[in-house]
């Protein structure tokens, strides 16, 4: 693995909040709750991450776009509208643009040069039209949700997405990188730093990113795989997906954690995302036993 100095910041663009069931779910099907769910979660986060690698800037996920909030045709008419604004809310407080979040980082929208998209759901690939000259990388499985007949149906909005933009990811063997239970993936730079995982349930072509610096915890930026880290380490999976494929992905993570004993989970939603990546190196560079590892 190459010794690349690596800075990673955690950025907020955009809040949400969504119904309990979908943070854990339970014996409820998704559509019985929600139809007849009345609480709400606290407002979380929408998460970016952005990566300095002396490589390239890479962006994991864009977040939500404000027109999400301010345009009431932006969601699909009728009653799949409906059921979208029943399972999640969203506000856009002033200063969490992507571009605002990012300039807030000292990263100004024009240094990213590639952003990986977890997957396709509109709060983490609302704002690629801020990103014109950047190469947007999609699971190959993820992106060919926009074949289906109805996209929307797996929570894809295709009228916000430019097909054209986004590039599909085949991952392939890791030869000579043990990750397992993780055997596929694909290396960013081919230096082991910043390697994509699959890691599908949420969505069919769901993909994580592990990223790895010299004597410092790795990360592992799960997207929506969970809400909480310690719902993944407990085996807890959101309601919303292909629950054995979710609860497949979490068992894959544990295991990976088993080997990889001090990776952090870096998930979209956690409140306490950008705290942990922060404390995961302490002022000196050195590993922060207070973090989350």
């Amino acid at each position: 693995m190459s010794p690349a100095v690596i800075r990673v910041q955690v950025a907020s663009v955009g809040e949400v909040r969504v119904r309990p069931d979908n943070i854990a779910g339970t014996w409820r099907p998704m559509l019985w709750w929600t139809l007849t769910s009345r609480r709400w979660s606290p407002w979380l986060p929408v998460n970016v991450v952005v990566i300095q690698h002396p490589r390239g800037t890479v962006l994991f996920d864009t977040g939500q776009d404000p027109a999400s909030v301010s345009d009431p045709s932006y969601y699909p008419p009728g009653l799949l509208g409906w059921v979208y604004r029943r399972q999640a809310a969203f506000r856009s407080p002033v200063g969490q643009s992507l571009e605002g979040a990012l300039a807030a980082a000292g990263v100004p929208l024009s240094e990213v040069d590639t952003v990986v998209l977890s997957h396709l759901h509109q709060d983490h690939a609302g704002n690629v039209a801020a990103l014109p000259e950047a190469e947007i990388l999609v699971d190959a499985t993820e992106l060919a949700l926009l074949d289906e007949r109805s996209p929307e149906l797996h929570g894809v909005l295709p009228r916000h997405l430019d097909r054209t933009r986004l590039t599909p990811v085949r991952h392939a063997s890791l030869r000579g990188d043990d990750l397992a239970p993780f055997t596929e993936g694909h290396d960013l730079f081919d230096d082991g730093t910043l390697v994509l995982l699959p890691t599908p349930g949420h969505s069919a072509g769901s993909m994580s990113l592990l990223v790895r610096r010299e004597a410092v915890p790795p990360l592992l930026l799960v997207g929506d795989v969970t809400y909480d880290p310690a719902l993944l380490r407990a085996g807890r999976v959101p309601g919303t997906g292909a629950r054995s494929l979710q609860e497949e992905t979490s068992a894959r993570i544990n295991a990976l954690r088993q080997r990889l004993p001090e990776l952090v989970v870096v998930a979209a939603h956690d409140p306490g995302a950008a705290s942990v990546v922060a404390g995961a190196v302490g002022e000196d560079g050195a590993h922060d036993p207070d973090g989350n590892g």
